[in-house]
């Protein structure tokens, strides 16, 4: 198949892309490489850093010329996020509405917060019990912060741009266990498969130092500015009074927003990755950590396992928001056991290869597909 990947974040499609090139597809990758992630694309559709409304016009210009040019005749356009480019709802309206024109089916990536999603979480009977946007039926104070933006995403343009979207795309392809959750709430009507998150595996003989002696060292892997957003600004707290009381066992490594290489680099020297509080299943960061046999600290809620059809405790440590430092106990216990610690990183390399290899999640992707090529 020809396939047009539209967008990325957290190196998604570009994994993706990979798994789907060794498939023999013919795979073209247009993003903006991940920003400060530098994770590479193949054309670049990133907005000029010019200030005002000139770096839109740029962008908008530049679409304009890729459509004519380089972004119709495939056989599937699978797009990151209705916000797949820099650019306001109605001239993203525009672009979706032509790429649907000059292509075959048009999918959706659902890897991300878009309107639906903020509109979910923040009104009645939320489809899940927690997230950054909500305790129960209660937002947090997250949503209720300016950083949040959530009167952005509830604006009428962005809803209503974001509602023609989801109203004609051929079906959507979740990331996550949430994003899953939420669409089969808000739109039933939709064809919808679960894809999880593509990983590209360590090559064999390479990976970090496996700790035998010396302190247990804890990565706090913060996305500088979203600390708020994702739990950081309470679990990275409980961290490093845990490492104080612990003073020669525990080491705490603090570095922000490292480029994609760099972090996988940084993953060699680091026993335990923490990432984010409110989610129920591990995403990127914990996930790449797992694939090199690094414990994470992330979300693993049983209804996750269930998901995914794994019986019994999964192979990293649960953040719960409803007990934020519940996780110490289990920290104080790999900072105890060297072979508790070994073996848990163990078990979470051979989870992410059942469960989230690249190949693996690109043939999921490949046979929803299938199933509904016009």
């Amino acid at each position: 198949m020809r396939i047009l990947l539209l967008g990325d974040a957290s190196n998604y499609h570009r994994a993706l892309s990979g798994a789907l090139v060794r498939m023999g597809h013919d795979v073209t990758l247009a993003s903006d490489g991940g920003g400060w992630m530098h994770t590479g694309c193949d054309i670049d559709i990133s907005r000029p850093e010019i200030g005002g409304r000139l770096g839109g016009a740029l962008l908008w210009l530049k679409m304009r010329n890729l459509l004519r040019r380089d972004l119709r005749g495939y056989d599937v356009v699978q797009i990151a996020s209705p916000g797949f480019a820099h650019l306001r709802p109605r001239r993203l309206r525009a672009i979706f509405d032509e790429l649907r024109r000059e292509n075959g089916s048009v999918f959706l990536s659902a890897l991300g917060t878009d309107a639906e999603y903020v509109r979910a979480l923040t009104g009645p009977r939320p489809p899940l019990g927690y997230s950054e946007w909500n305790m129960g039926e209660r937002p947090t104070a997250w949503a209720k912060s300016e950083a949040s933006q959530r009167e952005i995403w509830l604006s009428r343009e962005l809803t209503e741009y974001t509602a023609h979207f989801y109203s004609h795309i051929d079906g959507v392809v979740s990331a996550l266990y949430e994003y899953h959750k939420v669409l089969e709430a808000t739109r039933p009507e939709l064809a919808l498969a679960y894809g999880g998150i593509p990983i590209e595996l360590r090559v064999e003989g390479c990976g970090r130092k496996l700790r035998s002696e010396g302190p247990l060292r804890i990565y706090l892997a913060a996305h500088k500015g979203r600390e708020a957003e994702k739990g950081a600004d309470i679990l990275f707290p409980l961290v490093r009074e845990f490492a104080a009381s612990r003073p020669g066992e525990v080491e705490v490594l603090e570095p922000a927003n490292m480029a994609f290489a760099d972090f996988l680099k940084f993953l060699e020297g680091v026993d335990v990755l923490v990432d984010q509080l409110y989610s129920y299943t591990p995403a990127t960061s914990a996930l790449l950590a797992m694939s090199r046999g690094v414990v994470a600290v992330s979300g693993a809620e049983p209804e996750f396992g269930k998901f995914i059809g794994e019986e019994g405790p999964l192979p990293l440590i649960n953040a719960s928001p409803s007990e934020p430092e519940g996780f110490l106990r289990d920290l104080g216990r790999l900072a105890d056991d060297s072979r508790l610690l070994a073996d848990t990183g163990r078990r979470a390399e051979e989870f992410v290869k059942r469960h989230n290899s690249a190949d693996i999640v690109a043939r999921r992707f490949t046979e929803f597909w299938q199933s509904r090529l016009k």
